[in-house]
């Protein structure tokens, strides 16, 4: 009984952490509450990304989940099933296409301009809707706005050319021989030392 009563006790904070895991994940949009989570489209006024009401947006190494919500056109949804969604490379460069019920599509990667997010979180760039015009993710103007999020791209290592493989591989390899000499000149050189000391004795 007392065995059965552990593996309950285990699977409900296993469970707890798996949704306690969602729940950051679905509220990475203004992660400090700054209300940094506003694009402004020219034509149609504010894209609320992080609403009162509603899902709002999640972003992850793969696209962008969810609705923004804008006052003048209704719900935009940034994954919906026909169409593929906003995609992201996991290095934070956005593109595909969101679809507003009421203005249609949304391209994260139009020609000449697109959408990213920088190391700090921070969208960056514009968007384009054939019936809405521009959409700007930031602005440092008079009225100074922005969209920011918990997630953060993952680092890449640095590329490497066959000269540096070969180079890296040829330094493995003369490592342990270094140590191997390191190792044995320590130990003759102690064993002199040993020596001479007993001369002196």
């Amino acid at each position: 009984m007392k065995d059965r009563l552990r593996l309950l006790k285990l699977v409900l904070i296993g469970l707890g952490v798996c949704l306690a895991g969602r729940i950051a994940v679905a509220e990475n949009i203004d992660p400090a509450n700054q209300g940094l989570k506003y694009a402004y489209g020219e034509n149609v006024g504010w894209f609320n990304f992080k609403p009162d009401q509603g899902p709002g947006v999640t972003v992850t190494a793969l696209g962008l989940t969810g609705f923004a919500w804008a006052e003048n056109i209704g719900w935009i949804n940034l994954s919906p099933v026909n169409g593929g969604g906003v995609k992201n490379d996991g290095q934070g460069n956005l593109s595909g296409f969101a679809w507003g019920e009421n203005v249609g599509w949304i391209n994260f990667r139009p020609t000449g301009a697109g959408v990213h997010i920088d190391s700090k979180g921070h969208f960056i760039g514009k968007a384009w809707g054939e019936n809405i015009g521009w959409v700007s993710f930031n602005s440092t103007g008079a009225v100074p706005f922005g969209v920011t999020t918990a997630w953060r791209r993952a680092l890449q290592a640095p590329a490497m050319n066959a000269f540096g493989i070969v180079v890296l591989g040829i330094g493995l390899c003369l490592v342990p021989i270094y140590l191997r000499r390191v190792k044995g000149a320590v130990r003759s050189h102690t064993s002199v030392g040993l020596s001479s000391a007993e001369d002196i004795g």
